[in-house]
């Protein structure tokens, strides 16, 4: 082309067979100097790209929210979802209480300020290209109820032949809410006490509906109701009641009241003899999602991920749209494997991630990835990747956002990994960088470890921390042609990095690993620390998994058939 600063731009597109007319529209048409049309072969690198960008669904998603001086506050309403090259219907369902209300002021000359907004948009993963959303129509309906009255007042005043007869209705109703706010039926003597605050307001108002809110507000503010009780009748360790371990299973996996299914079991005396399948039930439900998350972030610590300032010039790629997905990546590998069954092995070492788009993108597996916003299982060639020692999510939160930090990572490995923890740290001991920052990081270790007080909770520190350093504090390895991160174990074995560390975890250790993740389970469903004595039942008992490699639902399963569960 003569002119000089003329550019070219390319299209690709799919064609249907026959005739095809083609307009072209580029502001000054003049500026087109020509066109040229060619076949792209499926194989050739251009077809291959284009074939996956076909591939690549939008990620449809809808947020709520009210306009602002300064912009939009918008909450997501329900989930993302992936959305079909068809022109298809999607309902996006939330509860408009759950959004901030209108709030127009009428001096203020941003006459936008304060609306309600709606947003509907296609959400950002990697930012790779992605197909673009065709919109046809958008339809806003609520308050939406399916029936009317709505269910939440039909499941409180209930179908009864007595609703002429205010007393007994009024006792009716109490029963049936009270049996499903205490999880287990009434009794008479509950029944009768909660009943007197609805004749005391009906005396005085005769007011039916508010006389049945105060009677109900006194259920939800009882111990019965606020606690998971179980009742004793000697200072011994008894048997769970059906009822008992009803609210008791349902919480541990769930973190919510036991539904009808397994009340209905506890009912008929059915629970204890169908707990396999009632398991597996709860964890293939979508509510085990709730579990995943508490369990795994008080576990590993994930909440200090949250808190660490991140060095944004050394690590751009850690903003907080990245960090919040990350973040959720140990929580969706417990997820999966307790799920699937696996190996407790694979949390150490594996040759796959969990990961969604934006995760694969921050690990370089972009590639690999198709899954949007969903967490999916992404196998890889990369040995360092594959286990929560390597996830990004761990190493950030054991670093101080700019360096990495071998004492914490050590110590959480300690704590976490294998249950052996360090004794806690004498007072007044001088932080690692303050000491002396020029020297290499072992002599500076060495250092520390000459302190007084400082060297026997350190043996049980440094040799665990050394092997992370690898990893910088942005999760990546680091690129220094000389560095040193072997280390000398507290049994003698040595080490070259972390991928001999793990696989040492793996095989040699897994036994220990095993009983820290039986521990960790353990405490968080009975809801307290564990005494010694359930301690050594846990280390001597728990060997019993190994035959069939520690698969996970598996102990999942042993601890809540133990006695330290099933017992009181």
């Amino acid at each position: 082309d003569a002119d000089s600063n003329a550019s070219a731009a390319v299209l690709a597109t799919r064609l249907d067979s026959g005739n095809t007319t083609i307009s072209f529209t580029f502001g000054d048409l003049s500026r087109i100097s020509r066109v040229i049309f060619t076949p792209l072969e499926h194989e050739s690198d251009t077809g291959k790209a284009f074939l996956a960008f076909e591939r690549r669904l939008p990620i449809l998603g809808v947020h709520a929210g009210l306009r602002r001086d300064c912009g939009s506050t918008l909450a997501r309403v329900g989930e993302p979802i992936s959305i079909d090259q068809e022109l298809v219907t999607y309902t996006f369902e939330g509860a408009i209480n759950n959004y901030p209300s209108p709030d127009v002021e009428d001096n203020n000359v941003n006459y936008l300020a304060g609306v309600r907004e709606i947003g509907v948009r296609s959400e950002y993963t990697d930012g790779r290209d992605m197909p673009r959303l065709l919109i046809q129509s958008i339809e806003f309906e609520g308050p939406l109820y399916e029936s009317w009255p709505p269910t939440s007042h039909t499941s409180l005043f209930i179908k009864s032949p007595n609703e002429d007869d205010p007393s007994t209705y009024a006792r009716e109703i109490i029963t049936h809410f009270a049996s499903r706010a205490f999880r287990r039926p009434v009794t008479r003597e509950e029944a009768d006490s909660i009943y007197l605050t609805w004749k005391a307001t009906y005396a005085e108002s005769g007011d039916f509906v508010q006389a049945i809110k105060d009677a109900l507000l006194v259920t939800l503010t009882s111990p019965q109701f606020m606690f998971l009780i179980e009742t004793s009748d000697s200072p011994k360790a008894e048997k769970l009641g059906e009822f008992e371990l009803a609210s008791k299973i349902s919480y541990f996996l769930w973190n919510t009241s036991p539904d009808v299914e397994l009340l209905d079991l506890a009912a008929s005396k059915q629970l204890e003899r169908s707990l396999d399948a009632q398991v597996d039930r709860m964890i293939a439900d979508a509510r085990f999602e709730d579990f995943a998350t508490e369990f795994a972030t008080q576990w590993l610590s994930l909440e200090k991920v949250d808190v660490v300032e991140v060095d944004h010039k050394k690590y751009p790629a850690l903003h907080y749209h990245a960090k919040a997905h990350l973040r959720q990546e140990p929580i969706a590998t417990v997820k999966y494997l307790i799920e699937n069954n696996m190996p407790l092995s694979q949390l150490i070492q594996s040759d796959f991630i969990v990961a969604n788009d934006v995760v694969a993108d921050y690990y370089g597996l972009a590639e690999k990835s198709d899954s949007g916003l969903r967490f999916a299982p992404i196998h890889h060639d990369q040995k360092h990747l594959g286990g929560v020692l390597s996830q990004t999510a761990i190493l950030a939160g054991l670093s101080n956002g700019s360096e990495s930090n071998p004492i914490k990572r050590g110590a959480w490995l300690a704590r976490k990994i294998i249950a052996e923890p360090p004794e806690d740290p004498p007072p007044n001991v001088p932080d690692l960088e303050a000491e002396t920052a020029a020297l290499p990081l072992r002599a500076r270790l060495e250092l520390h470890r000459n302190q007084p007080g400082c060297a026997k909770c350190h043996a049980g520190i440094d040799p665990w921390g050394m092997p992370f350093e690898v990893f910088d504090a942005g999760g990546y390895l680091k690129q220094e042609p000389k560095l040193d991160a072997s280390s000398t174990l507290p049994d003698g074995t040595s080490v070259q990095d972390l991928d001999a560390l793990k696989d040492y975890l793996a095989h040699d250790r897994i036994d220990r690993v095993a009983f820290s993740f039986l521990k960790h389970l353990a405490s968080y469903a009975v809801g307290r620390s564990l005494s010694y004595n359930e301690l050594v039942l846990l280390e001597e008992k728990g060997v019993e998994l190994r035959k069939e490699g520690y698969r996970m639902k598996d102990m999942v399963r042993w601890v809540i058939k133990s006695d330290l569960f099933m017992e009181k």
